[in-house]
């Protein structure tokens, strides 16, 4: 029996698909790859969802599953598991460990995943690129992580072949921030692979929804007229912009070796 992270992994083999962390650290290397599963859970079964949820965490908790995941509920009913990645290789490995703990507890693999049935409408994996480069990270605001449980997301869909012009003024932007207090967090990613390329997400934390509108507010204060003068030059090669925001779900997440509150 295929766990339910091999499951959805490989329908988007069969697609052909492949070939969201803030974490305010300074990075090793310039770009962290991250796994996301976006399920679109049916509005008339949101609480049953949420238990399956809960059910699927405690079993991979219970059996030792070594990677963490972090998940955040969206307004618009889609609900992201994310998990950070070393390579594409590092997949293949997420499927064999969640197979084998499966394989090892058959009939509590089967309750977890009949509790999903019939929860939600779509399930998608996608693979996101979080650019260190054209991100704010600030080590200060990155220490009051715990309290920050809301998130925003800003993404952009580009026409297909200015991918290069795109690069060029985010490195423009790199350059302008160099020297600009980071009031702020938000991390950039590119979408790599079983997104709707080519599209950047821009995704913010927050306290709450004020407190996010608020720090924005003081954020573009601060960064000016040449702020704006950038994204009206990136906004010519945008074909669409959404904007989503949600809360990050303790409950349907996991950090391995975390203690019980």
């Amino acid at each position: 029996m295929k766990s339910r992270i091999s499951y959805v992994l490989a329908v988007c083999f069969i697609l052909g698909l492949l070939p969201l962390a803030l974490n305010g650290q300074a990075p090793e290397d310039r770009y962290q790859l991250i796994l996301v599963i976006d399920e679109v859970v049916k509005p008339s079964m949101k609480a049953e969802y949420r238990d399956a949820g809960r059910k699927w965490i405690a079993f991979m908790k219970d059996h030792g599953f070594s990677r963490p995941i972090n998940t955040y509920w969206l307004g618009d009913n889609h609900v992201y598991w994310t998990m950070p990645i070393a390579n594409y290789g590092d997949i293949d490995k997420m499927m064999e460990e969640s197979n084998k703990i499966f394989a090892e507890f058959p009939d509590e693999a089967k309750a977890v995943m009949d509790a999903f049935k019939g929860t939600y409408d779509t399930s998608r994996m996608c693979v996101y690129t979080l650019d260190y480069k054209y991100s704010m990270f600030s080590e200060e605001i990155a220490a009051e992580a715990d309290e920050r449980n809301f998130i925003f997301f800003d993404i952009y869909y580009f026409e297909p072949g200015t991918e290069e012009e795109v690069r060029k003024l985010w490195d423009e932007w790199a350059t302008f921030l160099a020297d600009k207090e980071i009031v702020q967090e938000w991390g950039f990613y590119w979408g790599t692979m079983g997104t709707d390329n080519p599209m950047i997400v821009m995704a913010a934390v927050a306290k709450n929804r004020i407190a996010f509108h608020e720090e924005n507010a003081k954020m573009w204060e601060l960064f000016g007229k040449e702020a704006n003068e950038f994204v009206q030059k990136m906004m010519k090669h945008v074909t669409k912009q959404e904007q989503k925001s949600g809360w990050f779900q303790k409950g349907l997440s996991y950090t391995p070796g975390e203690k019980e509150e």
